[in-house]
This record gives structure tokens, C-alpha cells and sequence, in this order.
């Protein structure tokens, strides 16, 4: 989205120095006291972060994912661990180091927009870079620029009460840029906004990092279809990070739709149903037993719906073992995942023989 003030090189020196992480956590912990009670928030978090990388974190409401935005922000201090940002030790600063840090280094996007009501789209995008005292000349060029990237030329002089949800969000992705930071953060980027609205700020996210290689973006979400433009998925769960996904390979993200056996749209099915059915007639004889599926394939929660996938499966019999297909759907990372499995023993289960 967001072109670069920086030029890439394409010929590297062998003596050049090694790329920097732009993010580092090293045994992060943030408590937080109610009462008499501690709660602990974040638990032993340790993250590196490289240019480049576009993070998705992901888990239950309460699992400590805006709490580790804000430590990586420095608007909270863990109680104990470091946060780098770009090697500089966040949790040594003071407000001042702070308030320079988030307008120079650090964009952050919020769910609920933060725009101010009595400017335009323009001069929300404008706002960071007065604050920083940026050339008038320079300043409006950027806002040019931006909003020609997020979409919005003809929008320019709206206020925020005349655009729609995703419009209000687009023009905050593009403020949060404004001052070319290093850093974006993301808290739910899509809870406020329709599904279509949803996926072009996902396609904005997408060519951020194609075109600027030198940022790294990290995205709070409960929307599992940004694991489609995500690098590693981080599963949070009680203030851990309890499991790291990969990135989708291309087969995976062709199939990374909404479509699940009870048509409920909170789902997202991660894997191909059909390619899953190719398996039971032509893959191996042995599967897990369905009463042995206890957690969620994706982050480990024991919070799952399972089913037999009656409309869409298919049956082999392997030594008196009937084989089919079960959909386990996640309450927690709203993830549907399609597996083999064991229904059941003709002889042993049914006394058919």
C-alpha cells in the first residue's frame, strides 16, 4: 500500500552488517492487580519480529492480545522482561521517549477508528504529520499519496460521519502511515466492518509488505482469513503464545474460504474438504478413532464442535473400520478443520459380524 521513503538495494555487500529484528521480546510479563487478586496478562512472552514479516496473533477474547500490543507500544510496561523496538529498549523510556517513539517509529490502527469528527478524511491522514512539524508542501503530498493507496481520492474532503465503516478504517490504516513508521500494529482492524469491506483492508495489509519490505506489521484479530496474507500466526492463549503456524502455502490460501457444513459465517474452514475425501479411498489404512478428537487442531483448545461431514464425505471400509470425514469446528479461533478418522468397528460397534 504504503510506498517506501527508502531506496532497496539490490546488490548487497558481503560485509554489510545483518539485518536488525524490528521488534524483540525477551521474557515479557504484565501483571495487572484487581483488588487483592494478580492477573497475570502475559506470561513469558518472547518475540522477534524481522522487517518484512506481516504478524497475525490470534485467540479467546482475554487472552492478553491487546495487552501485548500496548507493551510493544510502551503505553504499558511489562513487569518484568524487555521490549526492543528497532533495538532501543522501550521499557527505559520515559513519556517523552514514548510519544516520540509511537509518532516516528510506530503506526497504530484501531478497531474503533479514532478519527476526529471535525476533520476531513484528509486531514485526519494530515494530523500526525502536523505534529511532527512536516513541510505544508510535503504533507499534502503525502495525503495525496496515501489516499490514492487505501483507495479513497474522491473522498478526500468527507468527514468521518459521512463514510462508511470500512471507508472510517481505510482512512485510519492510511493515518496510521502517514509518518512512515517502522512499525504497524493492528488491534482488530476488521471487528466494526462488513466481510467485504473486511477483505480489502486485508488486500491493503497484503501490498503494504510487498511494497515496503523494509516495515513489519503485527495484526490482533479474531478474523482467521488474515492467516491468508500472514507470514507466522501466533495462537495467545492465557498470556502465552501456546503454538506458531506458518505461512499458508498457495494450494492452502486457494482454499482458505468461509463455506462450513452448518453454514455458520464465524467459521472459516482452513483445508479442503474435498482433497480430505481423495484421502480416505486412496490414503492409509490406519486413522485416529473419532472419540479420540478432544482439541482443536489449529490452537488446542478443548472448546470444539465435531460432526460427521454427512453431506459432503465419503466412506471406505478398512478391516471392518468404517472411515469418514469430521468437521471439528473451534469456539475459541473460529476455525473449522476437515480430518480422516476411525467412525467405527463393524464387528466391535455395531456386532455386525
Amino acid at each position: 500500500m504504503v510506498e517506501s521513503n527508502s531506496e532497496i538495494k539490490t546488490d548487497v555487500p558481503e560485509n554489510s552488517p545483518e539485518i536488525e529484528p524490528i521488534v524483540e521480546l525477551n521474557g515479557v510479563y504484565k501483571i495487572f492487580k484487581q483488588g487483592h487478586l494478580e492477573v497475570i496478562a502475559l506470561k513469558n512472552i518472547n518475540l522477534t519480529v524481522m522487517p518484512g514479516e506481516l504478524i497475525v496473533v490470534m485467540g479467546p477474547s482475554g487472552s492478553g492480545k491487546t495487552t501485548l500490543l500496548n507493551v510493544i507500544s510502551g503505553m504499558d510496561k511489562p513487569n518484568a522482561g524487555s521490549v526492543k523496538i528497532k533495538n532501543l529498549d522501550v521499557t527505559r523510556l520515559k513519556d517523552e521517549g514514548i510519544q516520540k517513539l509511537l509518532q516516528y517509529e510506530i503506526g497504530i490502527i484501531f478497531q474503533f477508528f479514532n478519527l476526529i469528527p471535525s476533520l476531513t478524511a484528509a486531514g485526519n491522514i494530515e494530523l500526525p504529520m502536523n505534529i511532527i512539524k512536516v513541510p505544508k508542501v510535503e504533507r499534502k503530498e503525502r495525503v495525496k499519496t496515501l489516499l490514492a493507496q487505501v483507495g479513497l481520492e474522491n473522498r478526500a474532503r468527507h468527514r468521518p460521519f459521512t463514510l462508511s465503516g470500512g471507508e472510517k478504517q481505510r482512512v485510519a490504516i492510511a493515518q496510521a502511515f502517514a509518518n512512515n513508521p517502522s512499525l504497524i500494529l493492528a488491534d482488530e482492524p476488521t471487528g466494526n466492518i462488513d466481510s467485504v469491506s473486511a477483505e480489502k483492508i486485508m488486500n491493503i495489509f497484503h501490498e503494504t509488505m510487498l511494497n515496503n519490505p523494509e516495515k513489519a506489521v503485527i495484526i490482533v484479530t479474531h478474523d482467521p482469513a488474515f492467516r491468508k496474507i500472514a507470514d507466522r500466526t501466533l495462537v495467545l492463549r492465557d498470556g502465552e503464545i501456546t503454538r506458531e503456524i506458518g505461512k499458508l502455502s498457495q494450494s492452502e490460501q486457494n482454499h482458505f474460504t468461509g463455506d462450513i457444513t452448518n453454514g455458520d459465517s464465524k467459521f472459516t474452514a482452513i483445508n479442503d474438504r474435498h482433497q480430505i475425501a481423495k484421502e480416505v479411498i486412496e490414503g492409509p489404512k490406519e486413522y485416529p478413532k473419532f472419540s479420540e478428537i478432544k482439541k482443536c487442531p489449529s490452537c488446542g483448545s478443548t472448546r470444539i464442535l465435531k460432526n460427521f461431514d454427512k453431506n459432503h464425505s465419503s466412506l471406505s471400509i478398512r478391516d471392518q473400520n468404517i472411515i469418514g470425514i469430521v468437521a471439528i469446528a473451534c469456539l475459541d479461533c473460529h476455525q473449522v478443520q476437515f480430518e480422516t478418522v476411525t467412525l467405527f468397528n463393524i464387528k466391535k460397534d455395531l456386532n455386525l459380524l
